[in-house]
């Protein structure tokens, strides 16, 4: 690939960004304009005060606590396996030259492999 194309393509998308940040900021600025939609704005403000007050107490219930340290500890778990997950399909990729695994029931499964820049770190 020349790499002409890909700062071509590096343009565009910064050129995209840019563009997009404008017209999101002016979609922004026409709302933060409007008098009744402000108003509604803080009506649900204070609708959502009493809802969070209402959840927290809740969630502050004994056995509502049990359960989120469990949801917790089964996230980081969930975490971890999919990293190692995607390190085995990676090397299973490199290996085989497929994006296709087959498990020991026959399924097929169909995987992908990406890349995407990092931030320069400096050295």
């Amino acid at each position: 690939m020349d790499a002409s194309v890909i700062q071509k393509r590096i343009e565009l998308l910064e050129n995209a960004k840019k563009e997009y940040q404008i017209k999101k900021q002016m979609l922004a600025d026409s709302l933060a304009t409007d008098e009744e939609l402000l108003t509604l704005e803080e009506e649900s403000k204070n609708a959502k005060r009493k809802l969070t007050a209402q959840k927290q107490a809740l969630l502050n219930e004994p056995e509502n606590r049990k359960l989120q340290a469990d949801l917790k500890d089964l996230a980081l778990e969930m975490k971890d396996l999919k990293a190692l997950l995607g390190d085995e399909l990676l090397a299973y990729f490199m290996e085989s030259k497929s994006l296709e695994y087959t498990d020991p029931s026959g399924q097929k499964r169909r995987f992908k492999v990406s890349a995407q820049f990092t931030s320069e770190k400096p050295e």
